[in-house]
């Protein structure tokens, strides 16, 4: 099976499953949490890679971390992938099942870029601004970019919105050469 079709199918059956049984945003929750510790604890994506451990190994060791801080669905899963052989793409499972996860629920993200980091307030405002444009929830991702020296680069999806400093001079620059 195609590496890159393995992720998509085991969280669209997951995806499935927690909507069935009404618990699509706890088992996000879970989804991120695993893709945290994955990502805090490189050692136990080794483990989980590793040929020479056991699958009752690996799922001992998901069920000992996870047990009791997630959905019995997301540790029945967990068992699921190990037993197929597929633990080592739970990280990507994780992905895409947030990425359906949003497309379900119709949650846009967008990247603000700013030569410094914004304020609570702020945020919230441009939060509420792009919310009330785009008629959708938002999940804004902060970059922090000196070069761009003030103001800000709002990007939705495929929309640009370049507020910045460094973007004002290059296009003065650029009608001073034509």
């Amino acid at each position: 099976m195609n590496q890159g079709k393995i992720p998509v199918r085991y969280a669209k059956a997951l995806i499935s499953t927690a909507e069935e049984q009404g618990v699509l945003d706890k088992v996000r929750n879970d989804m991120e949490n695993l893709l945290g510790i994955l990502k805090s604890v490189p050692d136990l994506m080794q483990l989980l890679e590793s040929p020479i451990i056991s699958s009752s190994k690996k799922l001992e060791v998901l069920t000992t971390i996870f047990e009791g801080k997630v959905q019995p669905l997301t540790i029945s899963f967990f068992g699921l992938a190990v037993e197929n052989k597929r633990e080592e793409h739970l990280p990507g499972m994780a992905r895409m099942y947030i990425d359906f996860y949003k497309h379900a629920k119709g949650i846009r993200l967008a990247t603000l870029k700013t030569a410094y980091p914004v304020d609570k307030e702020t945020r919230n405002s441009l939060i509420k601004m792009i919310h009330k444009v785009f008629n959708t929830e938002i999940e804004l991702k902060e970059e922090t970019e000196k070069e761009l020296i003030g103001g800000f680069i709002l990007q939705v999806e495929n929309q640009q919105l370049d507020a910045s400093v460094s973007g004002q001079l290059k296009k003065i620059k650029k009608q001073l050469h034509t």
